[in-house]
């Protein structure tokens, strides 16, 4: 480096000295004397793009993100056009969460000239816009662009794995083994397939031989170690280890839970708004619905809840398979809603909703999806059992489906399975969280079913299971649908879902089958917690 900077005295403002010298000061994290030969770079010569590029690559490090996004778009008003501006700028609205830009952006210039970034950004967009197809086709086609392009396999290994396409997993993960060497992340893809060939035995081997755990872990890799432990416990049920299954469950949990990502998710945050709804809901005085007159219509909405687990999935599928009826996909709608209206309002306010107010909420959610009201539209949020008291008020005249199951294996399920974490998902770390989180649950819905006038169809999982015609028949009357021989078929709906966003993905596709029932038999830790739920192993009659 000593040369280059001998050749800058009687050359100052030679632009590839100077760029040698701000890349060496860029790896040897001199940030500051890197900025100010970037920033020198861009004056040099402006129609050149390095010195941009790697003064918006200096100006992130130091937090700087509009700036770093100014200097780009500076270079784009007076050059148009570069692969490498656009694909910095990409990453920038993509790590800032602003899909709206970053969608802007690919579509502007991504028939300019093939990028294989671009097409990668593009499927993310895709998958956002839930276009499950679309997304398939640019990550193929930016693994077409840049086959060493790591991101477009492993975007596309979690596709194929989520969407039930195990043959096109399998042939990728072939495919990849060929270019990335010594890559524990296949190793664990590869694990994974075998998995979900049934091949138990020889998925524990590949993750034994390949020191899969050890590996990960001394990569610092969070994300990857989830992964594993959670196939680890699905190996371990499959071999009847049931405590094995379950810690390696609750180690995932744990550590999923404390991921500096998932760090903003209070699960008290959720356990309070709770106790809060149990206070101001218990103090009214029992009410009938709502004057409906001259709202929206909304007659044939129906709202499917229950503690996570339970079987909603399971019946949405069933729903789903009947012609007259319309599945929303498990999007909080009416959750959103909610948020927005207690921006500016208390409970106190909402206790005294005016129709006017009402109508504005009803028009809001229906505007969130496409609205059939010649069908039954469902919306399934398991969770949405925590918000009757907003969807009696709001929608009076709506159904309330409730799914059961024997309370002791909707907690153990909870716990087993790798949610995404949110402020209700961190109550499922371990079997303690999850029974008081269900106790909290079911405490306000009998509050609620006190304080309201309110109709409610229950309907039990095992039932389902045991005698599945005159269960669904029985519900669909209540649906005022008639039974057709489609819903008995619900797998194969299933299947041909481009992809199912719940844990039960590979789960649903299947049909009916008997080994979740008293599950929690299997497993001696549950007796830990029997009794904290006893009061409602006995209220649902199991």
């Amino acid at each position: 480096m000593k040369d280059v900077v001998i050749k800058l005295e009687k050359d100052p403002n030679n632009y590839n000295l100077n760029l040698d010298l701000g890349l060496w000061y860029l790896k040897e994290k001199n940030y500051e004397e890197a900025k100010k030969i970037f920033t020198k770079l861009v004056k040099i010569d402006d129609q050149r793009y390095e010195g941009f590029l790697n003064l918006s690559i200096i100006l992130l490090q130091f937090g700087d993100s509009e700036n770093s996004e100014l200097i780009l778009k500076k270079y784009l008003k007076k050059n148009n056009y570069n692969k490498e501006i656009i694909s910095a700028l990409c990453s920038i609205y993509y790590n800032n969460n602003d899909f709206i830009r970053l969608s802007t952006l690919v579509d502007k210039y991504i028939n300019i000239e093939t990028n294989y970034l671009l097409f990668y950004f593009k499927s993310i967009i895709s998958e956002k816009e839930n276009n499950i197809e679309n997304q398939k086709e640019f990550l193929i086609k930016s693994i077409n662009e840049n086959k060493i392009f790591w991101l477009s396999y492993e975007k596309l290994l979690n596709l194929y794995e989520r969407t039930n396409k195990i043959d096109d997993f399998s042939y990728l993960i072939s495919v990849a083994k060929k270019i990335f060497k010594n890559n524990p992340k296949l190793d664990y893809y590869f694990a994974l397939s075998l998995f979900r060939k049934n091949e138990i035995e020889l998925a524990l081997k590949e993750i034994t031989l390949n020191q899969l755990e050890k590996k990960f872990f001394e990569k610092l890799n969070p994300s990857y170690l989830i992964n594993l432990y959670d196939l680890l416990s699905k190996i371990y049920v499959k071999q009847n280890k049931y405590k094995l299954s379950l810690d390696y469950s609750i180690k995932r949990n744990s550590i999923s839970i404390k991921s500096e990502d998932n760090k903003q998710f209070n699960k008290e945050k959720l356990l309070d708004t709770i106790k809060t709804y149990k206070v101001f809901y218990h103090s009214l005085k029992k009410t009938n619905d709502i004057d409906n007159n001259n709202t929206l219509f909304h007659e044939n909405l129906v709202f499917l809840v229950g503690f996570p687990r339970s079987g909603t999935t399971l019946l949405d599928s069933i729903l789903r398979s009947h012609s007259k009826t319309q599945v929303l996909e498990e999007k909080p709608y009416l959750i959103d809603i909610r948020h927005e209206y207690f921006k500016n309002n208390t409970l106190e306010n909402f206790s005294n909703i005016s129709k006017n107010d009402i109508i504005s909420l009803q028009k809001k959610y229906f505007s969130s999806f496409n609205y059939f009201d010649k069908n039954i539209t469902i919306d399934k949020f398991p969770l949405n059992l925590i918000e009757l008291g907003f969807i009696k008020k709001v929608f009076p005249r709506s159904k309330i489906i409730l799914v059961l199951r024997h309370p002791l294996d909707s907690i153990l399920s909870c716990v087993l399975t790798s949610f995404k974490i949110n402020e209700a998902m961190a109550n499922y770390e371990n079997l303690e969280t999850a029974a008081y989180f269900y106790n909290e649950v079911f405490e306000l819905f009998n509050i609620y079913k006190n304080s309201f006038n309110f109709s409610f169809y229950q309907i039990k999982y095992e039932n389902i299971v045991e005698n599945f015609y005159k269960e669904i028949k029985n519900l669909l009357y209540f649906l005022n649908l008639e039974y057709e021989d489609t819903v008995k078929n619900y797998h194969l709906t299933a299947k041909e879902r481009d992809k199912i966003n719940t844990p039960s993905y590979h789960q649903v596709i299947r049909p009916i089958y008997k080994s979740s029932i008293n599950r929690y038999k299997n497993y001696s830790e549950t007796k830990k917690i029997k009794g904290q739920i006893n009061k409602w192993i006995n209220e649902f009659g199991y």
